[in-house]
């Protein structure tokens, strides 16, 4: 199986965002940093942080 994407879901209730198509290298510290600094500019707290690995076999 070899990595092809990433992405993280930043899920609200109700409701969520989705951000595809990362780094294969990103972490998985540098994703959530990611999701924290783009949920600060929300006005409601964010409920799940969820990644998001596209594979191939």
């Amino acid at each position: 199986m070899v990595e092809a994407s990433r992405g993280i879901i930043l899920r609200y209730e109700p409701g969520q965002f989705t951000f595809r198509k990362f780094c294969p290298t990103a972490t998985d510290a540098q994703l959530y940093e990611l999701a924290a600094n783009l949920n600060a500019f929300q006005d409601r707290p964010l409920r799940r942080v969820l990644k998001v690995r596209v594979v191939h076999c």
